[in-house]
């Protein structure tokens, strides 16, 4: 499905960002027990988690051209291809853990930044098109400490800020084939007569 090609630049860029190839996207519920068993029960805080909640299909703006036909995408052989898309909106959750509050704010802090600074990302997409869609990531106002969940309680040393991002310039994408046709011609010159 194409959602997943945005999770993978989403899931690369965190990697750059964090110097860390442990960035993986799955609930927040199981970040904790993901890693421990990834490292062998020896987490290490902080540690940052994101969530796809869910998208959904931006229907006032689908173009039913670019829905049914598509767009020319490139020539195979002798067929044209199409790509063929329907605008979606993706909803991700980041959750930051860690063991004081100053470091969890901080962490949250330069994340901020890094959103309003680079935006863009690119999703490479396979399915007979293989083509890059830039898109762009915002995220939402609101940033919650989440501090007093049963995790907090329960651990007493874990400090826990959330906030929601989304991309709305995403697309479903599939290729579409198509004959490339012939213009056959058949001309016969003739001498005009008066």
């Amino acid at each position: 499905m194409s959602i997943k090609a945005y999770d993978d630049a989403i899931i690369n860029e965190f990697r750059k960002v964090f110097n860390s190839n442990v960035i993986h996207i799955l609930p927040v519920e199981n970040a904790v027990r993901f890693l421990a068993q990834l490292k062998k029960d020896n987490v290490e805080f902080p540690l940052v988690s994101t969530t796809r909640l869910g998208f959904s299909v931006i229907g006032s703006n689908v173009n039913n051209n670019a829905k049914m036909i598509g767009s020319f995408a490139k020539r195979e052989d002798n067929n044209n291809i199409y790509a063929q898309s329907i605008p979606i909106r993706i909803e991700y959750q980041l959750d930051i853990f860690t063991v004081d509050r100053e470091s969890c704010d901080d962490i949250a802090r330069e994340l901020i930044f890094f959103f309003y600074q680079h935006p863009s990302l690119k999703a490479h997409f396979e399915y007979g098109l293989d083509f890059d869609h830039k898109f762009n990531l915002f995220i939402n106002d609101d940033i919650v400490d989440n501090s007093d969940t049963v995790e907090h309680i329960n651990n007493g040393v874990m400090f826990r800020n959330t906030f929601t991002f989304y991309t709305d310039d995403a697309r479903l994408f599939r290729s579409k084939k198509q004959m490339q046709g012939e213009i056959k011609r058949d001309v016969e010159l003739m001498d005009k007569e008066d």
